[in-house]
Parts: structure tokens; sequence; C-alpha cells
């Protein structure tokens, strides 16, 4: 059974957002009042809160992560009560239609569901264990495991919780198993979605050619544009050393801007104080003779390092140039390219064309102005070191072929097919329950 990638995260973040008083509820107080029935089984306002504060947590800290306070309103909280009694709901649902369908676990898939419950908790709890001997080292495993059990305890994570996790995925994902055995997509559909990812690419690349290069490094293309090559670059880098200087330095640039940026926020709002003003600007003035000083040793640095690599470089371009050259082999051995080490840049290079904006201007322009597949420049100076560029092939345009995509499209399409045909099962099965909410009842 595979992990429940939403619980492991929510636990991941219910130890990230402490303090969160989301999640601070006394879930004791009217702990069993009911909130929603169906098929003669009660959910609780706590059971619901539970969940309740669970979405909570994932929220705030979703939120957190931009910088921005979760402040939910009260119609956000109805809809998340609601949410959760509909979740408890589906669960009770589900398990009445893996009895209904003659679905029954086996004793094996019973071992199997109480095997990955042991684990996930045991997961948890080192999880947390890791956490608390970090922050106190004197901690003995011992102690560390009672004070993770308790922690988790303290937020509803109980082995319960767990036992009951594990079982409704289980329950899920036998129900969806059965649901969508029969769910086909038909070469019909497979064409029509094909005609329509042209026509989508066609005008996205068309507006905006130079999406096309991003997209190639990792998504599937459906339509090609005009204009695009593929480039290898054998790269004669700066030595280490001196990168890492030039890094540093940079760095010291970079914490320059966000200082200059905090002190001219605080002349604006200086006001007529003039002495304010004058420590402020020269704070400024010193910030710019630290940029000046930083981007010369910069310059400097630079020089340095590319008549260390000068001779280097002249050998490999010579090698390169070469009749019977192995420029894929003097990539490997000698180049210093971090990009041109794995695939797809590694097997067919670099997508470039005029739009391409994601090369230094001295790159892009050498890239194309090659004649033709094959050529090789000569060195090419950027920032980075010496560039030796071989103009690998042309990117013909167009449509992609039908055959080398179909089956990526007909996944695709089935995979969504399945998830939309699953969900109406599950939404079909718990309107015939006649689920009945109380959600007045829900009060704070």
């Amino acid at each position: 059974m595979k992990k429940r990638a939403f619980a492991a995260l929510a636990l991941a973040l219910l130890f990230a957002v402490t303090g969160c008083k989301l999640v601070e509820k006394d879930l004791s107080v009217d702990s069993n009042t009911v909130v929603g029935e169906l098929l003669g089984k009660q959910i609780t306002k706590s059971e619901a809160q539970a969940v309740l504060n669970m979405q909570l947590s994932y929220n705030a800290y979703i939120y957190s992560m931009f910088g921005v306070p979760y402040s939910p309103t009260a119609d956000d909280i109805t809809q998340l009560k609601q949410g959760s009694v509909n979740t408890l709901a589906q669960r009770i649902a589900n398990e009445d239609q893996l009895a209904k369908q003659g679905l029954n676990f086996t004793q094996e898939e019973l071992d199997k569901i109480q095997s990955d419950t042991d684990t996930e908790y045991e997961d948890a709890v080192a999880s947390y264990v890791t956490s608390a001997k970090a922050a106190d080292a004197s901690l003995s495993d011992e102690a560390a495991r009672e004070q993770a059990i308790n922690q988790l305890n303290s937020q509803g994570y109980t082995k319960d919780y767990f036992d009951g996790e594990t079982r409704n995925a289980a329950v899920t994902a036998k129900l969806r198993e059965n649901a969508i055995k029969d769910v086909i997509v038909s070469d019909d559909e497979v064409a029509a979605e094909y005609n329509r990812l042209v026509d989508e690419q066609k005008k996205t690349y068309t507006e905006s050619p130079a999406q096309f290069g991003t997209d190639l490094n990792g998504s599937t293309v459906y339509y090609r544009p005009e204009g695009y090559r593929y480039v290898k670059n054998l790269l004669v880098g700066l030595p280490d050393d001196i990168q890492s200087q030039i890094t540093e330095l940079n760095s010291t640039i970079s914490s320059n801007s966000t200082q200059r940026s905090s002190l001219q926020s605080q002349l604006d709002s200086a006001g007529d104080s003039e002495d304010a003003k004058e420590l402020i600007n020269n704070m400024i003035a010193e910030l710019d003779t630290s940029d000046a000083t930083a981007n010369a040793r910069i310059a400097e640095l630079r020089a340095e390092a590319k008549e260390q690599i000068k001779s280097r470089a002249d050998t490999l371009l010579a090698l390169a140039k070469a009749p019977g050259a192995d420029f894929d082999a003097l990539i490997a051995q000698f180049g210093t390219d971090s990009g041109m080490k794995a695939d797809p840049a590694k097997t067919n290079g670099y997508p470039i064309a005029e739009a391409t904006t994601t090369y230094v201007q001295p790159f892009h322009d050498a890239a194309l102005a090659l004649a033709k597949p094959g050529d090789v420049s000569d060195l090419v100076e950027t920032d980075y070191g010496y560039h030796i560029i071989q103009y690998a092939s042309d990117i013909p345009s167009g449509e992609t072929p039908f055959a080398e995509v179909r089956d990526d499209i007909q996944s695709g399409l089935l995979a969504t097919k399945q998830d939309e045909a699953f969900t109406a099962k599950q939404a079909e099965w718990l309107a015939a329950t006649g689920m009945k909410t109380y959600l007045n009842r829900w009060t704070d």
C-alpha cells in the first residue's frame, strides 16, 4: 500500500506550525455532540473537529510559506466544517459499499493493512524523536519516545488514528479498483485530445516562442515552432577556488542590495529630519563603495582565471575542430558545464532560437551564428569562462508526430477518466445514504 502523502504532510506540518492557535481546541467540550448521521452511524463533533484541525493546520502552513497570516472567515470555517463531516461520512459510505459489493479483505490483506499501520505510526514517532533529540541532546531514547507519543496523542494522532487512516486508504483503493475496471479511452478521444493539445501549444508558442525552449526541457511538446536548434556546450570554466571567491563577493553584493532597499525605505519615511537623512545617505554610500570594491575584485578574479584557463581552452578547441572529433566525449571528459552532464541536454543539447532569453548574449549570438549541424564555434568568452559550441541538430518545426505522443496522451486521458469515474461513484454512494448534517450544533 502506498503511503498517504496528505497524512504524512499533515504530520510534518503539525510539528512545523508550532503555536498555531487554530489547533489549540478543547476537544472535550461537547465532544459527543452529533453533527452528522448516516446508515445508522453517527459522526461526533470531536471526530469532525480532528479532521477540521488538520485542514486548518495545513492551510495555516501553506499561507505561512508566502509570509501571509491565515485568517479564515466565518464562511470559510462553515465550508471546512461541512467538508470535515463529508470526509467522515464518505468513509462510512465506502465501508458500506465494500460490504455490498462483496469486496471484503482477505486475511493477507488485513495483515498488510496492520503492517502498514505499524510502519507509519513508528515512522511518525521516529520523526518526532529525531527532532526532540536534536533540540535536547540529553534526552534518552526512551524519554524522547515517550515525549513523541504524548505529543502525537495530544494532537489526536493516536495509534487508533493511524489504524483508521490506513484502513480507509485500503478501502478506497479497493473500491476504486473495482469502480474503474471498465473505464476505457477510445482512439477517437485520443486523436481529439492530440488535436486540442497541438492547437493549444501552437497558439502559446506563436505568442511566446521562448516558452518552447523552457517546455522542451521537462514537458511533453505537441507542436514545435520554427527556428529552433540544439547546441552543445564544451565549457572550460573558471577554477573552483576563484569561482568560490566570486560567489562570496556576489553574496556580499546581494546582501548590500537588501540593506540598501531597507535604508531607502527608512530614508523615504525620515520626514524633515536632516540628521537622519544624512546618516542614512552615508550608510547607502558605504554600501555603494562596498559594491564597487566587490565588482572590481570580481573583474580582477575573472581576468586572472581566464589567463589560467586560456591555454587549456585553446587545446580543447583544436581537439574539437579536428576531423572526426567526438564532441560528446570531449564534453564528458573535459567539460565543466554541469547542465551538459544529464539528459535531455546530454543527449540532445540546449534548445535555442532567436527568441530565447535563457543564455548570456555572447553564447546566444555565437550559437545562432553557426551555419549548419556539426559546425563548431571558436572560443566564446563569457563570465563563466570559455565556451566551445557545437551546432548539434535542427529541431524540426510543426506538429510532433502522433505516434510519438499517443501513449502519453492515452494514459493521461485514462487517468483523468478514472479519477472522474471514481469521484462520481463516491458522490453517488454518499448521496444514497441520506446523510443528515447538523452544523448548527457545532459551536466553538
